[in-house]
């Protein structure tokens, strides 16, 4: 694999702008590490090498819309790299936070005040690197034909087989930002729910009258994968590392992939009660919803019913994200 970081500091420094007493023979081996070891387990090793090896090959000076496509893709790379790398090499030396001039030094009496700024910092570059790895994985999903590896990814099986087949289809029935790490994360979920709850449902629909045209059948599905979509959150939620903040619950990533972390706190009994009794009082008027509308369809019904039915379809209220 083609080494993403050289002794060039200013090059690193653009991705990680905090300043520390270090050298960059100090950090390269963690950013070796790093990327030997994440860029496979998500990409693949074919996927990765094409896209590190991009860093042998500066821009064009007239680069086409395919060489932007895929110099974004080593920015979203090199940026994961540095700052999941970074984060494991935070054990030494004075801490300096650029952005407010704060300085803690490890120094006799300054310990505690040294420790909270370097977790704070190693939140906060495990929270952006790991959101970079999400928009490195859109940038590809969205243009294939740019990088062949993806099929060969080590989750791409994984999800063509998936009751949603992305996480832009997830998205549109529940609200997860097309994160591909957060869609990742509910697919051992997704399974369970479509083989208990999808497929008996979907076979209704399938074995409603010839009369029931293509467009009815259409928003019963939607109406019917809306429902599904919260009760895979219902599954997931007690199972996944997650953070309510306000109304939404996010996935923590750091703790989700990367091992439990020191600095992530789950929620408590009643806030985790909170959530899924929303999610619960939701998913029961979709089902609601759904089965009024498909029970006016299947005994012999008058076709021209089936529009007074659309209205019990597209009914959407509110909702946790995550």
């Amino acid at each position: 694999m083609t080494t993403l970081f050289t002794g060039d500091t200013g090059l690193f420094r653009q991705f990680v702008s905090v300043n520390r007493n270090f050298t960059m023979a100090d950090v390269l081996p963690s950013l070796q590490a790093t990327a030997e070891t994440l860029l496979p387990r998500f990409l693949g090793d074919e996927l990765a090498d094409q896209i590190t090896s991009r860093a042998d090959n500066p821009l064009p000076e007239n680069p086409t819309a395919d060489d932007l496509i895929l110099n974004k893709a080593l920015f979203w790379t090199r940026s994961i790299v540095a700052k999941l790398g970074f984060a494991t090499n935070l054990i030494f030396s004075e801490l300096q936070i650029d952005n407010d001039g704060i300085t803690v030094s490890a120094n006799e009496g300054r310990r505690a005040a040294f420790d909270y700024q370097t977790k704070e910092l190693k939140r906060t570059l495990q929270e952006q690197g790991w959101q970079a790895l999400d928009e490195l994985l859109k940038l590809i999903s969205k243009n294939p034909a740019l990088f062949p590896g993806w099929e060969d990814s080590p989750y791409y099986t994984q999800y063509q087989n998936a009751l949603f087949g992305n996480p832009v289809e997830f998205s549109k029935y529940y609200p997860i930002q097309d994160r591909w790490l957060t869609y990742w994360a509910l697919i051992p979920f997704m399974a369970d729910v479509a083989d208990r709850m999808g497929e008996p449902a979907l076979a209704r629909i399938e074995a409603l009258p010839n009369t029931v045209n293509e467009t009815v059948r259409g928003k019963l599905k939607r109406s019917l994968l809306r429902a599904l979509a919260y009760e895979v959150m219902i599954q997931a939620v007690p199972g996944l590392s997650i953070e309510v903040v306000g109304a939404n619950v996010q996935l923590n990533y750091a703790s989700q992939y990367g091992g439990k972390e020191s600095y992530y706190t789950p929620p408590g009994r009643e806030l985790l009660d909170w959530v899924l009794g929303n999610l619960k009082g939701q998913v029961a008027v979709f089902w609601e919803n759904f089965e009024n509308a498909i029970a006016v369809l299947e005994p012999s019904t008058d076709p021209d019913l089936s529009d007074d039915a659309l209205g019990l379809i597209d009914s959407e209220g509110p909702f946790v994200m995550i």
